[in-house]
């Protein structure tokens, strides 16, 4: 991702961002974070960030990236999304700041090494 971003042009970042939410939110949730939900020790770190990391308003924004129900808003500062609360009812428009965006990706990054490495760790 460093070297990319020394490109500095629109189509590597959108391709960033592409990647990034990809691997954060739909990659890791889906194979990873809802496991570890269940079998961290409740209350922990581990536990509530899986926590966080897969309810509203981050499975929203999972759910309209995976689906295409997104887009940059138009001063880029925030991606609008649309989704469904907690699953239900209608679509709503949802926005996420680029700071808070950030915060979610790395704290998906941050889970996931640390809990990769604790297994790594355990079998050695």
């Amino acid at each position: 991702m460093g070297l990319a971003s020394a490109a500095n042009t629109p189509a590597v970042t959108r391709a960033q961002v592409i990647t990034q939410n990809y691997v954060c939110f739909v990659y890791l949730r889906d194979d990873w974070f809802h496991i570890l939900r269940e079998v961290a020790a409740p209350g922990c770190a581990t536990s509530r960030s899986a926590t966080f990391l897969t309810e509203d308003p981050v499975r929203a924004f999972r759910n309209a990236f995976s689906h295409g129900n997104w887009r940059y808003r138009d001063d880029f500062a925030a991606l609008q999304f649309w989704a469904r609360r907690n699953g239900k009812g209608p679509e709503v428009e949802w926005q996420v700041e680029q700071t808070e965006l950030e915060f979610w990706q790395a704290l998906s990054r941050c889970l996931a090494y640390a809990s990769i490495q604790t297994l790594a760790d355990a079998a050695a």
